[in-house]
């Protein structure tokens, strides 16, 4: 269902592997609500013990209480901003990051009577997760291509920032996917485009996910939470009726209700919906 892997991501990858000795600092763009889920872990061969800044997009978006523990296992491999890219502080918050981990770099530089130059940063993040607003951000105009769906980057191009070059790349994606719960989560937060995708079985594990982490959210819409796919189709067929979108046979339209109900979970507040593997081990 969700083996969504297109050709210029793989492309990517060779290309990063390629280059990799050209890249001083890592920038990872996590989305909030995916900790986890939104973090390819082979970044971390590819850094090979080179400086990682993760950022945490969306923040606005995500149960911080539950994304402290994520927050405290990054840092054990790099430095961590949390921060809503479109918030007035960001730039503050992750320009300070970045000036810091110059700063180190310069120090260490120094005492073996090296120059420091600008920082080469390559900037990573799965698809939709705030790469090109960072790069944006960053460089203190539109120079990256932004779009509110996955996939608007298609081809690699160096931003000049000062103290940073940073290499703006399309947005990584593992190459599988190990379960249908991994897609509905990238789908709810618009990592995967849905029209790759069949409509259906998109409603059927989104509903699945949200019924199993955040059931309420389902009953404040006066649903009933599901994991039982003929189930849900009756409470797509419940919501449209509820919400009076009938055809003109008077049957309730379910594909309104689809659409309907996919923008209610991708607008969702106040969610994490990974689980930190530390919390779970020792729970």
């Amino acid at each position: 269902m969700f083996n969504w892997f297109p050709g210029h991501m793989a492309k990517t990858i060779r290309l990063l592997n390629e280059k990799i000795r050209l890249f001083d600092l890592f920038i990872i763009v996590l989305d909030a609500r995916l900790p986890l889920t939104s973090f390819n872990n082979d970044i971390y061969k590819m850094a090979n013990n080179k400086p990682i800044l993760f950022i945490l997009n969306k923040s606005d978006k995500a149960d911080l209480s539950k994304l402290k523990p994520f927050i405290n296992e990054y840092e054990k491999k790099g430095v961590v901003v949390t921060t809503n890219l479109k918030d007035k502080l960001a730039y503050k918050k992750i320009n300070s990051a970045l000036n810091n981990i110059y700063l180190k770099v310069k120090e260490k530089n120094a005492q073996k009577h090296k120059l420091t130059p600008a920082l080469k940063c390559v900037v990573l993040g799965v698809p939709n997760v705030g790469k090109s607003t960072l790069i944006n951000l960053l460089a203190g105009s539109k120079v990256a291509k932004v779009g509110a769906m996955a996939g608007v980057t298609k081809s690699e191009q160096w931003i000049n920032c000062k103290n940073y070059l940073l290499l703006d790349t399309p947005g990584l994606l593992m190459p599988k996917l190990k379960d249908e719960e991994t897609g509905a989560k990238l789908a709810v937060v618009s990592s995967i485009k849905l029209e790759a995708l069949n409509i259906n079985e998109v409603i059927v594990a989104t509903y699945r996910l949200i019924s199993k982490y955040y059931p309420q959210k389902i009953i404040d819409i006066k649903l009933q939470p599901s994991q039982d796919e003929e189930e849900i189709f009756s409470q797509l067929s419940l919501y449209a009726k509820n919400n009076n979108w009938i055809l003109k046979n008077q049957l309730p339209d379910i594909k309104k209700a689809i659409v309907q109900l996919i923008s209610y979970f991708n607008n969702l507040n106040n969610i994490v919906y990974d689980q930190c593997q530390e919390k779970e081990q020792n729970g």
